[in-house]
């Protein structure tokens, strides 16, 4: 389908042979991503449409409800698309003229995928301040990060209750904390090298961290890692739990591996995101720039940029088509979904907010968001609630979600 004939429907300029081809098109779930990509690509453009010429046939509704009946012909027996329909405040009162023919084209994805551009919607946000939200209190971001650092003798440092400077030395290697949080390694390499361990409970920033080598790792909240104070012989290793970031001072003569569990990553200098949350179905590591091995016992893949690999039990899976935006959101201090489940969504509300979550109902919808993440945990779910396909309720340090 080319770009084209989309516009010219969104337009209501299609005949009526080329507005039934582009529907049957849009009905294909094959082509779920080609439509989630020309929908961001076009966004501006869709809701910038002027709907008041749109009352003669072939009007925008009728087409609309043309699209639901087939949707809801295709997936009778394995969705229920009820609460997508219903409101009629959502798409035909409130919003109509100015999104209708874009809901369309959304809510058509057989997958019931619902895309909502958030970056978009600071008036949106605007009104949902004036809505009777369920929160009884409401929960701020975190303001900077505490980390928790356990020295090679056992010795545990409270990071954000120790001032800024030199924290501890360990040979001739000196752990510094700097003003803006950050912890350095500095010195030259001992005769017996020690291993440090350094914590980010839930409810933390990212701290960056800044390894004997030069190297640069920035680690996410509930996520450790362990590494020498100094790096010597033909290899440097680091250990990891949790999700970080990495940029490998380049040493051809003495390889970077990051480990977890049975897991390997081989670098000698580049750019990758490693997540080993547990909660998550499976690790992935995402290259940004340069190349690296990832190994599974006897299993190895090579990645490039822009490429994930994706570790099950039995297996390594490549994945080309990555949403490095997406992946690096949580170091660039955003909530970034494209096109993400609820659980996916919460479970980093989970860990940034210091949260437990609650399911009442099952919520089967798929989410594009863009959101700061120095707003209170409340200005991340009004926005979601904007949707009207899922509510919330804050009660003491709980989240529950439900319809």
């Amino acid at each position: 389908m080319n770009k084209s004939a989309l516009n010219r429907f969104f337009l209501n300029l299609s005949s009526v042979s080329e507005r039934k081809d582009v529907i049957d098109w849009l009905l294909n779930p094959s082509n779920d991503l080609l439509i989630k990509n020309w929908m961001q690509e076009n966004w501006d453009f869709i809701t910038s449409i002027d709907y008041e010429g749109y009352s003669t046939e072939p009007d925008v509704k009728k087409i609309w409800f043309n699209i639901l009946e087939k949707i809801n012909q295709q997936n009778a027996s394995t969705a229920d698309l009820t609460d997508v329909v219903i409101p009629p405040s959502v798409f035909f009162i409130r919003r109509f003229k100015q999104i209708a023919a874009a809901a369309a084209a959304i809510l058509i994805i057989s997958s019931g995928l619902y895309f909502w551009q958030f970056n978009h919607s600071d008036k949106d946000l605007v009104k949902a301040e004036n809505k009777s939200f369920n929160y009884k209190n409401d929960i701020p971001p975190p303001k900077n990060s505490k980390p928790v650092l356990t020295l090679a003798n056992g010795t545990i440092i409270n990071l954000d209750s120790s001032g800024n400077g030199t924290l501890a030395v360990q040979g001739n290697i000196s752990i510094i904390k700097k003003a803006d949080g950050e912890i350095v390694y500095s010195g030259k390499a001992p005769g017996i090298i020690s291993y440090n361990t350094l914590s980010l409970p839930r409810g933390n920033k990212p701290l960056r961290l800044v390894l004997a080598d030069g190297s640069l790792v920035w680690l996410n909240a509930a996520s450790s890692i362990t590494y020498p104070t100094a790096f010597t012989g033909n290899k440097r290793e680091v250990t990891i739990t949790g999700e970080a970031y990495f940029e490998v001072a380049k040493n051809t003569a003495m390889p970077f591996f990051v480990s977890h569990k049975d897991m390997l990553v081989k670098v000698l200098g580049t750019h990758f995101n490693v997540n080993t949350y547990e909660d998550e179905q499976a690790a992935k590591i995402t290259l940004l720039e340069g190349v690296v091995n990832v190994s599974k016992g006897e299993k190895i893949k090579v990645l490039r940029p822009g490429q994930q690999a994706e570790l099950s039990a039995e297996n390594i899976k490549l994945n080309n088509d990555v949403d490095i935006d997406e992946v690096m959101a949580w170091k660039n201090e955003q909530f970034y979904f494209n096109g993400a489940d609820i659980k996916t969504m919460m479970r980093q509300i989970e860990k940034y907010y210091n949260v437990d979550i609650e399911y009442r109902d099952n919520i089967n919808y798929k989410f594009i968001a863009t959101i700061s993440r120095q707003v209170n945990v409340s200005g991340f779910l009004k926005k979601l609630e904007l949707t009207e396909l899922v509510h919330f309720k804050i009660e003491a340090n709980k989240i529950i979600v439900m319809k």
